[in-house]
């Protein structure tokens, strides 16, 4: 009998389609990156891991270069019921929905966390150090809803699953020393969405995406960095990415074990396939 994804991550897709339609003049320029980015990598192998893919948010970045001038996207998110909070990027809608429009920041101009975006204004969207590998390696996919028998669909770009690893390997390793409790905590799920990608995505695959990532201008700093940490956090038994690992999954998996050493083999064939 086929599982029924959690209903808050039935809701947050529906947001990212709601998001999508709504930003629909600069569609060339958007890019899913994320959870809901990693989970359409790994859907066809989402039944063979312990925790089930869930999120309750939609994460979606910004080619400045690729923006039309109009409408703003803060306007276009206005009408679609997505107000902008405190902060730069991040909307909420009163039925709780949240979407998070990011731009890489080495694509953000100056500032600290504002991306300066022309006509769109200085708090559309907000900027995020490991996402540059989204504007390099892209696909476009087929993004349906999961709402039982709805039609629902629209064609994205998705990040490519190298990017998306960086991504995370960075968010884990920027976040360890933070003394906000709300920004570590979700550093477990991190780990094991990073875990996801590794078991899901071929290892040649995985290092010739990180090839291409590392020869562009754009991407080369980040995935050189990111990769230094993903060794240091992962490639061990005692490295504090697999100490995340083991905890996200807790008592859900009946042998941890395989997993640590699934996790710490699966980094090491990678950072050698790159070393090769």
């Amino acid at each position: 009998m086929e599982t029924l994804p959690e209903q808050d991550y039935i809701a947050a897709r529906e947001t990212l389609l709601d998001a999508v339609q709504a930003v629909e003049p600069h569609r060339d320029a958007v890019i899913l990156v994320g959870a809901q980015a990693i989970y359409v990598h790994t859907e066809k192998a989402d039944a063979d891991f312990a925790i089930s893919p869930f999120t309750y948010d939609a994460d979606l970045v910004l080619d400045p270069g690729l923006l039309q001038d109009k409408p703003t996207i803060v306007e276009a998110m206005g009408r679609a019921g997505f107000e902008l909070g405190d902060q730069p990027g991040l909307y909420t809608r009163n039925d709780s929905a949240k979407v998070d429009l990011l731009v890489p920041e080495a694509a953000g101009g100056p500032g600290r966390r504002a991306a300066r975006l022309g006509p769109h204004g200085n708090r559309a969207a907000m900027k995020v150090h490991g996402l540059e590998g989204a504007l390099v390696s892209h696909t476009k996919r087929q993004i349906t809803s999961l709402v039982p028998a709805s039609s629902r669909s629209t064609i994205l770009k998705v990040a490519g699953p190298g990017a998306l690893l960086v991504s995370k390997v960075h968010k884990i390793d920027e976040r360890l020393d933070d003394p906000d409790d709300r920004r570590r905590l979700p550093l477990q799920k991190d780990a094991f969405d990073i875990y996801r990608l590794l078991r899901a995505i071929d290892t040649a695959e995985l290092a010739s995406e990180f090839r291409r990532l590392r020869a562009h201008t754009i991407s080369s700093s980040v995935t050189s960095g990111a990769l230094s940490a993903f060794q240091n956090l992962f490639g061990s038994r005692s490295g504090t990415g697999t100490a995340l690992l083991v905890r996200a999954v807790g008592t859900l998996e009946e042998n941890p074990e395989f997993i640590v050493e699934s996790s710490v083999a699966l980094t090491q064939d990678l950072l050698a396939a790159l070393s090769g």
